[in-house]
């Protein structure tokens, strides 16, 4: 009579352990779940605090250079060791506001200025995405190895369904990739800028930007 109690006593045994390990990976899969929607919900608060800071900061904007001015600034303290070119289309050359925070890429802005012409500004917005290097290299970005070498570089439109209003350009250290989330980030700017820059083309039909 021992054995058979014993038997049936290690098989209730093996099934309440089984039960505890199905419960043990339920948990360890919510709790996983939990962590990813809040690492989720962090991101998007994140997201929302750098838009919602990036257009106070504008408000004190009222023509086409202090808003460049305002945003590159913005950008380049909130991005770290972020160096930034704010470009904005004109009636005459593009306007271009750069922020530096690297001494060490200083040199850059002189070799990749010549590239920021109205026709990059346009195969930009066109692209209706985040450039990177390979990206603007396909579309006539043409600053060479020796300068692209050294830094990581991103470029977004400007864009309020109608011709190409501008565009912002990143760039540092090339051990220093951009993320997701800052790409993300300026990413979530660029409508509220465009209209910005529309808002003060209207008010300054002759785009003086001085």
């Amino acid at each position: 009579m021992t054995e058979p109690k014993n038997s049936k006593r290690r098989q209730l045994i093996r099934k309440l352990n089984t039960v505890r390990r199905t419960q043990k990976q339920q948990i360890d899969i919510l709790c996983n779940d939990i962590l990813a929607a809040h690492g989720d919900f962090i991101k998007h608060l994140n997201n929302f605090r750098f838009t919602a800071d990036f257009y106070e900061n504008l408000l004190g904007a009222k023509n086409l250079a202090s808003l460049s001015t305002a945003a590159a600034e913005f950008i380049a303290e909130n991005i770290p060791d972020c160096n930034v070119a704010i470009i904005f289309s004109t009636s005459d050359a593009p306007h271009i506001n750069f922020c530096l925070q690297d001494a060490n890429l200083e040199d850059i802005s002189s070799n990749i200025s010549p590239q920021l012409t109205t026709q990059m500004i346009e195969a930009v917005c066109q692209s209706s995405k985040v450039c990177g290097a390979d990206e603007l290299c396909r579309i006539g970005f043409v600053a060479g190895p020796s300068v692209l070498k050294k830094i990581s570089l991103a470029a977004i439109g400007l864009n309020n369904t109608g011709p190409a209003l501008g565009m912002i350009l990143l760039y540092r250290a090339a051990e220093k990739p951009f993320s997701r989330s800052e790409l993300a980030n300026v990413l979530s700017i660029t409508k509220g800028l465009a209209k910005a820059v529309k808002a003060l083309k209207l008010t300054d039909p002759c785009d003086s930007i001085t």
